[in-house]
């Protein structure tokens, strides 16, 4: 499985958006121009944070984006799921079972034996996402406290 841009580009919102003063949201407008992205498509990437309860969002002239949940609870695998949907790396359209038919039992058992080592080989990647919070990423990056900022004003 390869990540898409997108993924990149939503753990970069939810950086930009985790490091945002608390007492101001931070605008779809802000993020786009930080990213150098079209502003439909930054649109469609907060909106699938919105949707997997990542962020949420206030309209008016106040109104932006803010996270949900405390940084130290997102976690990489919720980011990816939310923008690449489950993690799923083996295409299992058949092929194998089809490949070996003449050997009926023989073939599916096939099938199953290669899907269930994908199916474990995406656990251990998904477990080790999930220890992996936005929280973990900015500490490392500032090796201190991580610092507040009012994007909307810089």
């Amino acid at each position: 499985m390869r990540l898409t841009n997108a993924t990149e580009q939503a753990i970069s919102i939810m950086a930009i958006i985790a490091m945002q003063d608390p007492s101001t949201m931070v605008t779809s407008d802000i993020i786009y121009n930080k990213l150098s992205v079209s502003q439909s498509y930054i649109k469609k990437l907060l909106r699938k944070l919105v949707v997997s309860n990542l962020i949420e969002s206030i309209s008016g002239s106040n109104g932006g984006f803010r996270l949900k949940k405390d940084i130290s609870n997102i976690s990489l695998l919720e980011i990816v799921e939310a923008i690449e949907g489950p993690i799923v790396t083996f295409p299992d359209k058949g092929v194998i079972t089809r490949a070996f038919s003449d050997f009926d039992k023989k073939a599916v058992c096939g099938h199953n034996i290669v899907l269930n080592y994908f199916k474990d080989a995406d656990n251990e990647w998904k477990n080790y996402l999930k220890l992996v919070s936005i929280e973990d990423i900015l500490k490392k990056i500032f090796q201190t406290d991580i610092p507040f900022v009012d994007w909307n004003k810089i």
